[in-house]
């Protein structure tokens, strides 16, 4: 399995579409919250929630495209079959692959902890910012980041077409992330309290410096659901 998370880890560095990808990740994150309308410095408070607020939505896109490949290029290459024939359980090659990926979501979040230096360089007196609610954005970020690697992995197997699979991924991401928050505008369920079903809800809940056993839960079952279809899909007979 491990060398499966390494293979996975490993490919995306050694691509330029992937250092693409993170370069346009850090862009639009550093635009957005230290440049644009509505930055950090126009609130004058020494928090991230811009940064923590933005990520989300940039995940959306940014995930999906990390996976699109994840399982989509062993169909069309016809390899899957191969890496299936291998002394490994259908169980290792996800985790690998989910693991893979994954890590590759938390080391593009490293460097975004300049930040948080940037960020309490400017505050007065120095480094006077809120660490719970810093550490609390970052942990609902990390738990978002693997329901959307779940979501998106899901989305590949179904596909040999990778493009296919980034819009599926994005699809899916989406209904989770908004899906009940949307519906929840409908008079017909206005009475219901289905944004509690979201990933955005709990996700808030956590960033705001609060880890509340309810919302981990959530997440963990979330992920382990989404994982167990993954599972699902891989047994039946594949394209």
């Amino acid at each position: 399995m491990w060398a499966i998370v390494q293979k996975e880890y490993q490919s995306f560095f050694s691509s330029f579409i992937g250092l693409g990808l993170m370069l346009a990740f850090y862009l639009l994150t550093g635009l957005y919250t230290w440049v644009f309308e509505g930055n950090v410095l126009d609130f004058g408070f020494a928090e991230l929630s811009v940064f923590f607020e933005l990520a989300p939505w940039f995940f959306l896109f940014f995930i999906p495209a990390l996976s699109m490949r994840l399982f989509s290029e062993e169909y069309a290459l016809k390899t899957f079959d191969l890496l299936r024939s291998l002394p490994v359980s259908d169980w290792d090659i996800l985790l690998g692959k989910v693991i893979g990926t994954f890590a590759v979501v938390l080391t593009s979040l490293i460097p975004t902890l300049f930040f948080v230096y940037s960020l309490g360089s400017l505050g007065s007196p120095p480094s006077n910012y809120d660490s719970t609610l810093i550490l609390g954005g970052y942990i609902s970020l990390i738990l978002l980041g693997l329901s959307f690697v779940c979501l998106s992995a899901f989305a590949s197997s179904l596909t040999n077409k990778q493009a296919l699979a980034f819009v599926l991924g994005v699809a899916f991401n989406f209904i989770c992330w908004q899906g009940p928050q949307e519906l929840a505008l409908i008079p017909l369920f206005a009475n219901f309290d289905i944004d509690l079903y979201s990933l955005n809800f709990h996700y808030r809940n956590i960033s705001k410096g609060v880890l509340g056993l309810a919302d981990v839960a959530y997440f963990v079952g979330f992920n382990l659901v989404v994982m167990g279809l993954l599972l699902f899909r891989l047994k039946r007979k594949f394209i």
